[in-house]
Order: C-alpha cells, then structure tokens, then sequence
C-alpha cells in the first residue's frame, strides 16, 4: 500500500528523542511505556446482545497521549477512500445511510473481529509507507497496538483501520461501480445497494472474495439480502418507505420505556440514577443528529413525566 502520496505535513522523526522532543515527554517516559505496552491498557468487558462480550481496551494517560499526538500529525492527515464513512470529521451514520436511499435493494454484510483482524505488522507497514525508517515504524507500531493487534479503544485504532482499508475499499468500490452498485463501509459493516437484485445476488460471492483476500473474515450469520418488504435497517438505522431515516419503533419503545423507569422507578440524586440518565442523555444526543424527529418527540415525553411527577409529588405533599 502505497499512501505517501496522499500525506500532507508528516512530521520528521528519526529517533526517540526526535519523538520526545515533539510529544514534549521524556526520552525515558517514553522508552518506559515501549517496554510495558501491554500494561498500560485496562480491559472492559462489554456485554453484547449474543450474551458474548466486546473487548475495549483503555490506555493509560500516558500511551493515550502519545496515541492523540500520532492521530493528530501523522495519521489525520492522511486520506482515506470516499466510501469509509466512520471515524470521519462532519461525517455521521445518518451519511453512510443516506447514500443508499434511492435504491431498493440492500446487502449488508459484516467483518468478524474488525480490530483484531489487524495484526501489528500491517501496523508497522502503514508508517513504513509514509517515509518512516525501520525502526521508528516499529515504535509506533509498538504504542498503537496491544499483543500484536490492533486494539479497540485505543484513540488511535479507528484512525488506522481506514487507512490500512484503503486498498480494501478501492478494490470493492472499483468494481462496484462498474455494475452501478453503491458501496460504503462504516467501520467493520459493509452496504451494497442496488435497483437491480440479480446484481447483488450475483456480486455476493466475489465481494466476499475481496474482502477475505485483504485479510479480513466476514462474518457469514450476518449477512443479509433486503428487498421491499423487508425492514430495511443499515448500520442500526431504518429506512422506511417514504425514503424518511430513523431509529425504528422499537428503539424509541426502548428509550421511552428508560425515560419512564428513571423518572418513577429510580431514586434521584443517586449514583445509579445519574449513570443512568448519562445514558438516556447520550442517546439523546447521538438523536439529535440523526433522527431529530424522534430527539424532540422523546424529549416531549421526558418533560411531560417530569410534570406529572411533579403534580403526583404534590399531591402527596398535601396529605
């Protein structure tokens, strides 16, 4: 893979003290944290639908800083393929989706263990490619992965799975487009769009091909053909009928259901009740620019129990 071409301002850094001089750490922090990678990662374990856990390891202050500084000057700059659209500035998962509502058809398919699947050596080539010597290649390489792989929670790992997929997403865009097929992939999920169904239906296995021949292995049970009738859901988000994008009935049940139990069921004030409600509040705001409609509807409903609250509360005060 070929990028150089596409980097603008790579700082110069021949050694570690080149290194250290630009962080503004010292030559022996950072000599320190290269020989303790692994530890300076916290795992959490976070429960998944299929009763599995999702792996997120959390950097020490010390390697996340390091991380932000080879994000902001060596990786942000450089550019990834139109098609990757997570993990970018101004880009949301409302844009991902919007590129495939005018055509019916939808295949959906899924990488198995995206960040994992990145192995450390392809870690070490990406720096290679943008003019870094062997040895300063392995040092990033070092503080941007976790065991030989590239880890999720790291602040620089999305940055670098769009630049390593570059490839990747110019071979399926390449051959998308011959076929008037719409491409995008958004992190570890693939959409492919069409009018014509035989297209997609005849694309599946040679789409599978390139995605396997990058490295990658997909994930077989998650692959799925929509056509009209079917619930149209991309990257968790509903397409309906009328071409509108939202996150579908049965998420808002969910959130409304939550909005009622933190207000009647749950003490305020207390620990649980403000984890909580940071919770709602984050949904809220991933709401409001994505499906503004269901943001201003949900937060109707939430000041509306807040007042019957209020009046039950009330009441009770009287007596």
């Amino acid at each position: 893979m070929n990028i150089a071409a596409y980097t603008l301002g790579i700082p110069k850094i021949d050694s570690l003290l080149d290194l250290s001089n630009a962080i503004n750490l010292s030559e022996y922090t950072l000599q320190r944290i290269l020989n303790s990678v692994d530890d300076q990662y916290y795992l959490i374990k976070i429960p998944k639908k299929d009763n599995s856990f999702r792996e997120v390891y959390s950097p020490s202050p010390a390697l996340k800083a390091i991380q932000k500084w080879i994000l902001e000057n060596i990786l942000q700059p450089i550019a990834v393929d139109p098609s990757a659209t997570a993990f970018q500035k101004g880009v949301t998962i409302r844009n991902n989706v919007e590129l495939h509502i005018d055509n019916q058809f939808l295949l959906c398919m899924d990488i198995k263990d995206f960040f994992p699947s990145i192995k450390k050596n392809r870690v070490y080539q990406l720096f290679r490619s943008v003019g870094y010597d062997e040895h300063i290649s392995l040092v990033f390489s070092r503080f941007c992965t976790y065991k030989e792989f590239l880890p999720q929670g790291a602040v620089t790992s999305p940055s670098i799975s769009n630049i390593i997929s570059i490839k990747l997403d110019r071979r399926l865009n390449g051959y998308c487009s011959l076929r008037n097929i719409v491409y995008s992939r958004y992190a570890d999920d693939f959409t492919f769009s069409s009018n014509n169904t035989d297209k997609l239906r005849k694309s599946i296995n040679i789409l599978k091909a390139i995605i396997e021949d990058e490295g990658y292995t997909l994930n077989t049970s998650k692959t799925r053909l929509l056509i009209p009738g079917n619930k149209r859901k991309v990257t968790g988000l509903i397409i309906s009928d009328s071409k509108s994008i939202s996150i579908g009935r049965k998420q808002r049940r969910i959130l409304r259901a939550k909005i009622h139990h933190s207000i009647f069921k749950m003490e305020k004030n207390t620990d649980s009740w403000r984890l909580f409600n940071k919770h709602i509040n984050g949904w809220l705001s991933f709401l409001k620019g994505i499906d503004y409609e269901s943001y201003i509807s949900l937060l109707k409903y939430r000041e509306n129990l807040k007042q019957k609250k209020k009046e039950q509360e009330d009441i009770i005060s009287v007596f």
